[in-house]
Parts: structure tokens; sequence; C-alpha cells
């Protein structure tokens, strides 16, 4: 099997991939697009326009969103646009990426692929309605370099390419460093010489260095928000245990979210994937070399061991290297590119097998309906949470307008939780990684989102600029132990109490049924 260089790529090949892949990444976006839920940022950038990426090391984000919108001073919601463009994007991306590396039939190259922007973190990403464009072009761009003729000027356009996709979204890289590991591999199976992978191996190391060096120049020295607060590194000798700790709590994370049946039938399908990596490598080391030596071949067949868990560090990049890294889906883009990698190299393990592209068809086609059912999951999850909000809000709204104007409220405090709806509690029975996915904003202790949530129903009380003015104060108390005893009104999901003219809201979650009495 010859796999197809950049330049013979057959421009209708990768038609045929990206109509498939387009398709697949449609009936995936669906179920989120159905819900129309905006998500965590989108709340305030639709009632505000802020756009806050400069600040937190994203200024083509901010670039992309001011030349898709030109406006003035203040962003829109034109939702689903950026969505839509995002799948186009995953499908294009994952088109050339399957024809690169490839030579399989459309629907396999697809499939083989699919994972790439599929993958069940990467729903966080498609869900915000202004990143999530931004985001599947800075994955476009982290491949980019992988597609590129082995030139000096295209190893020039390549780190031009990844120090865009840094200031687009900065996690989008570690598809690049796992995919430096794939195209090792994969140049193995094609029987090129270890010398000829290990070249490219460096030039992507340079490729990836310099592009990080100029972006901490140029941009990551000047970040000033909420990455800044989240994104202290180690320092000293005496840190670096640190970055085990992080690859343990990351995929601590990764093994939570789902359940042990899940776990028994993919897990075993992934371990699958680290084995054909494994067979590829051996294969290559023991292949007959009349210069290889003894010692070569021994240093081949380590190399080959240990790709599998160098490519799971790879997919969480730079990540490792900070004291307290942020731990959600949404930073777990390397996990598609991981998937992705490992179809790729089992269809490359199994190509001398008459059953090969069948086996691979069914693994493939395996992780693809895992990912459709997670995703339509997610989507009913989002679009009850959706609707159990907007009633507990609207309530909320009418039972203070309709207090007496002998009265008026001039200030709303809010404490407690509504937590989730009863459809979104069992799904996350079920699918722990929805409790990460499913954000709740009538939450107290997450006053970003409930301030911004708010806002749609109650601007008069509520400012989304300054969610602190919603918190209780000292002079609160007295107020809230009555309103724990006897509340003013009782409604589904909160308790209200006025007192002068401030109004208390405590919000509390629907009384759902135990597990046992759900058996």
């Amino acid at each position: 099997m010859a796999v197809p260089s950049p330049q013979d790529d057959p421009g209708s090949g990768v038609r045929a991939v990206f109509a498939r892949l387009l398709g697949l990444f449609a009936l995936l976006l669906y179920p989120i697009l159905h819900a129309d839920r905006p998500y965590n940022d989108d709340l305030k950038r639709a009632l505000l326009g802020r756009a806050s990426w400069d600040s937190n090391g994203r200024p083509l984000t901010t670039l992309l969103m001011r030349a898709l919108q030109c406006y003035d001073h203040a962003m829109v919601d034109i939702a689903p646009l950026p969505q839509i463009g995002a799948i186009v994007l995953l499908a294009w991306t994952g088109a050339r990426l399957a024809r690169r590396f490839t030579d399989a039939s459309p629907w396999l190259a697809a499939l083989l692929v699919f994972p790439l922007g599929a993958q069940p973190f990467f729903l966080e990403n498609l869900s915000y309605q202004f990143d999530a464009l931004s985001m599947a072009l800075a994955i476009w761009l982290a491949v980019w370099p992988l597609l590129l003729p082995t030139t000096r000027r295209g190893s020039g356009w390549g780190i031009a390419s990844l120090f865009g996709a840094l200031c687009l979204y900065q996690p989008a890289i570690n598809v690049f460093l796992v995919l430096t590991l794939a195209e090792l591999v994969l140049t193995q199976a094609t029987d090129h010489e270890a010398a000829a992978g290990l070249r490219t191996l460096l030039r992507r190391t340079v490729q990836i260095a310099v592009a990080m060096v100029v972006y901490e120049l140029l941009v990551g020295m000047h970040i000033s928000g909420w990455v800044k607060r989240q994104a202290t590194p180690i320092h000293g000798w005496r840190e670096i245990p640190r970055i085990a700790d992080n690859v343990t709590a990351f995929y601590g994370f990764v093994g939570s979210s789902f359940n042990a049946n899940w776990w028994a039938v993919f897990g075993t399908l992934a371990t699958l994937l680290a084995l054909a990596c494994v067979v590829v490598g051996v294969r290559h080391a023991r292949s007959r070399d009349p210069h290889r030596s003894r010692s070569q071949q021994a240093l081949l067949v380590g190399l080959a061991v240990t790709v599998p868990g160098l490519a799971m560090v790879a997919a969480l990049g730079p990540m490792l290297l900070l004291r307290a890294p942020e731990i959600q889906p949404r930073v777990l883009i390397g996990i598609g590119a991981l998937l992705a990698a490992g179809l790729l190299l089992l269809r490359a393990a199994l190509r001398t097998r008459a059953w090969g592209d069948r086996a691979c068809t069914a693994v493939a086609a395996a992780f693809a309906l895992g990912m459709g059912v997670i995703a339509s999951a997610y989507g009913n999850a989002m679009t009850d949470q959706q609707h159990f909000e907007q009633h507990v809000a609207a309530q909320l709204a009418d039972d203070l307008a309709a207090w007496p104007a002998a009265t008026p409220i001039r200030r709303l405090a809010v404490t407690g939780s509504t937590g989730f709806s009863p459809l979104a509690e069992h799904v996350i029975s079920e699918f722990p990684l929805m409790r990460a996915l499913v954000p709740t904003y009538l939450d107290a202790t997450h006053r970003f989102a409930t301030s911004g949530w708010l806002m749609f129903y109650l601007p008069q009380w509520v400012d989304a600029r300054r969610p602190l003015l919603n918190q209780p104060g000292d002079d609160d108390a007295a107020l809230a132990a009555r309103c724990a005893n006897a509340p003013d009104r009782v409604a589904v999901g909160y308790r209200l109490c006025v007192q002068g003219d401030t109004a208390l809201v405590q919000f509390q979650p629907p009384a759902l049924p135990t597990a046992d009495e759900r058996r």
C-alpha cells in the first residue's frame, strides 16, 4: 500500500470523503442545534457583544468574528452559522488528512478520521455558538503542516500555520503533536528508512518549537485574562512530578466520564488501536534491511512499544506543564486526533489481510455509532435543561413583576441551585460526562453564568457585567433564615422572599426519585 503524497492527492477523492464526512458531522451537530441553548460565554456575548478573546491569547478569533460580522463595537448572535461553518471545516480537514495517509474507500476513509471532531469531548467545542468556528479553524491549521510538501518553504508555512492555531485556540496544537507521532509510524508502514521518519520528526519538532516561541513573544506575554490566572506554569525541578500528576488527573477525568459497560466495549477497541501502532512499528523494526544492526532493531522495537504512551501524553501537550491545568472537555481536542491516528494505524497494520478493510470498517463504525449515541443523549439533555431553566426563570420574572408597586424591589440576591432537570439527571446517571458537558445556569456558585441567564429575563435587576451585585450580603442573613422557613412564594425550582427593597431567591433542585426508586 502506497501512502498518497500531498502533491499527488486526487481532488475527486478528497471531495468524496468530504461529502461523507460532512453528512456524518451534520448528524452529530443536529442535536446541539435542536437544543438551541447558549453555551456559557455565549450568554454574555449574545447580550453584551463583548469578545474578551484578545486578553486570553486568541487575537485571530477576534479578527475572524470581526471579519464575519463586520461589527462596530459589539457582536451579535449569528448562530448557527459559526457552528455550521465549523463542521464544514472539520469535514474538509478530515478529508485532506484521510487522503494524506490512506488510500481507503471514501466511506472507510471518512470513518477513520471522523473522531477528529466527533469524539465526545469535542461536543463542548461545537456547542459554543460564538467559538465553534475558530476552534475548528484552529484544528485545520494544526493539521495543515502535515499536508504541505517537505521543503524549506513548506516548513515555513507550517510554522505560520501552527502560530495561527495558537492564536485561535491554544489546545488545538495537541492535534499536531499526536499526528506527528502517527506520521512517523505511518511512514514506517510504507517501508521507508527509519532515518527518513526521524528527519521528518525533527522537522516537526522544530516547527512547533519555533511557533510556540514566536507566539510567546508576540502574544503570550500580553495575556491578561482568565487564561493568565489559570495557566501558571511549573517552576523548578522540584515541581516536575506535577507532570505525572497532571497526566493522571486528565486521564482520570476521561476514565470517569463513561460507565463500566462503555469502557468494556470501547476500552477494548482503544487497546486494539494501541496494539496496531505497536504492530506497525515492530514490523518495520524487523523488516529485512542489510544495513540495520541488531542494536538498531532493538531501538526501533523499543520506540514502537513506547509510541502509544507518548501519543497519550502528546494529546495533552503543554497543558501538562501547568501547576493546576483546567480539566474540561473543551481542552481535550487531542483525544480526537488520538482516536483518528489509531484507526489509521489499524488499517496500516491490517493492510496485508484480505479481511483487513472489513475489520477496520467494523471498528471505525463502532466508534462512530458510540459518538452518535452520546451526541444524541447530550442534545436531549441540553434541550430538557433549557426548557427547565426557561420555565423557572420566566416564572420568577412573573412573580417579581407582579409584586405590589407600593414596595418596589430594587435589589435581587440569589442563593442555591436548581441543579439538573429530571431528564438531564437521568442521562448523567448513564453518561457521567454529561455532568461536565451540560451547564447549569441557575446556580449561585456560578455567578458568571447565572447573572447572564437571569439578565435575559430580569434585566432591570441583573447586570451581567457585574454578577457580584447578585451576591447576598451580611445583612441578608435574617432574610435567608426567614425564607427557608416562611417564604413569600414557593414555586418549582425556587423560594422567594422580599424584605424592604431586597428580593432573595433561593434556588432549589426538583425532588427527583432515588436510584433505587428508579429501578
